[in-house]
C-alpha cells in the first residue's frame, strides 16, 4: 500500500512540476514536425512525456527532446492523433531517472542534443 501511495505522490509531483506552455514554443524546446513522430520505437523520454501528460493531454503521441542536465528538464512535444497540432511543454524528470542519467546509465540521447 505504501509503494502505491508513494507512486501516486510521485505522479502528482511530476504533474505539478510540468510547465505547460501549449502550442507555443517554450524556452528549451525546438520546433518539431509531424515527421519527428514517425519513429515507431518509444524512446524513454517519449514514454516519460506520455506519462506526465496523459490526463491533461490524452490522444497524443509524445517525444522527449533537448534533455538538459543537471536540471533534468526535457522538452515534451505531443502530436494530436486526430489532427496536425503539436503541444509543447517543459517537464522535470523523475528523480530516479535523473540520477540514472547523471550517472550515464540512461538514454542514449546526449545532454543538450535534440532527438527529432
Amino acid at each position: 500500500m505504501q509503494k502505491m501511495m508513494s507512486g501516486w505522490i510521485s505522479l502528482a509531483f511530476m504533474v505539478a512540476v510540468a510547465y505547460v506552455s501549449g502550442n507555443s514554443l517554450p524556452s528549451g524546446c525546438n520546433v518539431v514536425t509531424s515527421r519527428s513522430f514517425g519513429n515507431t520505437s518509444r524512446p524513454p523520454l517519449g514514454l516519460f512525456c506520455e506519462e506526465v501528460n496523459k490526463d491533461e493531454h490524452p490522444n497524443r503521441t509524445w517525444i522527449g527532446i533537448n534533455l538538459k542536465l543537471p536540471q533534468c528538464t526535457v522538452c515534451c512535444a505531443g502530436k494530436s492523433t486526430t489532427g496536425p497540432d503539436i503541444h509543447y511543454n517543459v517537464s522535470i524528470l523523475w528523480e530516479s531517472s535523473c540520477a540514472r542519467l547523471k550517472n550515464g546509465r540512461g538514454t542514449r540521447n546526449p545532454p543538450g542534443r535534440s532527438r527529432s
